[in-house]
């Protein structure tokens, strides 16, 4: 009698369990690299709008690390994953600042840059995150429609914070098509993954989509309506 008392108030305050972690961080050397080479290149676009702005350098090193990771701390908050794999480790924060410091001692070359070479990696990048957030959406249990959402959330969250520090309306809620080529990446790798493709094949299918979505939005000038009211 004792136990089947106790037993339903132990199950409630039982923590729930966390993703195993040979499904959310033990990942090969080389996704890591993806990952945090894809986190270098954002910290550095966001650095540079924030040099744009006129910020100070503490700001600066601010915007380029909440551009970086900032989406991927939101979604794993969603997903009940704390601390998040971005501060649990000291690889990100140092790739997000060195990605910060990178801008400041560059930032005229950096700028100067043709858009034909900025434009392919900034949509390669936002093709790895919303692959890697539907990725681990998934593996921490959540539905299909919630991991592409996350996945999604993980590539254009950072920019969305990132705009609204700087004052201004976050891009992704204008004009932008990025949250529209991020959905699509992230729907693609969840829709792969549950008809039992492999994971490099759904990462794979995943990222070529949000880029070709973003690359062709560049070349034709695709954007999407605004609302007149």
């Amino acid at each position: 009698m004792t136990a089947s008392l106790t037993e339903p108030v132990a199950r409630i305050l039982r923590p729930t369990p966390r993703p195993a972690s040979s499904q959310v961080e033990g990942r090969p050397p080389w996704l890591a690299a993806l990952d945090l080479a894809a986190v270098l290149l954002f910290a550095i676009e966001g650095a540079l709008l924030g040099i744009t702005a006129g910020v100070g350098v503490i700001g600066v090193l601010t915007i380029g690390f909440v551009a970086s990771l900032g989406g991927g701390v939101v979604r794993d908050l969603l997903c009940h994953d704390t601390p998040p794999a971005a501060l649990r480790s000291v690889a990100y924060p140092t790739t997000a600042f060195l990605g910060g410091i990178v801008a400041i001692a560059g930032y005229h070359v950096l700028t100067a840059a043709p858009l034909e070479v900025r434009a392919p990696l900034d949509a390669a990048a936002l093709g790895w995150f919303c692959v890697a957030g539907a990725m681990k959406a998934l593996d921490c249990r959540m539905r299909s429609l919630a991991a592409v959402l996350l996945g999604a959330m993980s590539a254009v969250g950072g920019g969305l914070i990132r705009d609204v520090l700087l004052g201004a309306v976050p891009a992704v809620l204008r004009s932008d098509v990025s949250a529209v080529a991020a959905l699509c990446g992230a729907g693609v790798t969840v829709v792969a993954l549950r008809w039992g493709v492999s994971r490099g094949a759904a990462a794979t299918f995943g990222v070529a989509s949000c880029l070709a979505i973003s690359l062709l939005s560049m070349t034709l000038g695709w954007h999407l309506p605004r609302v007149v009211g």
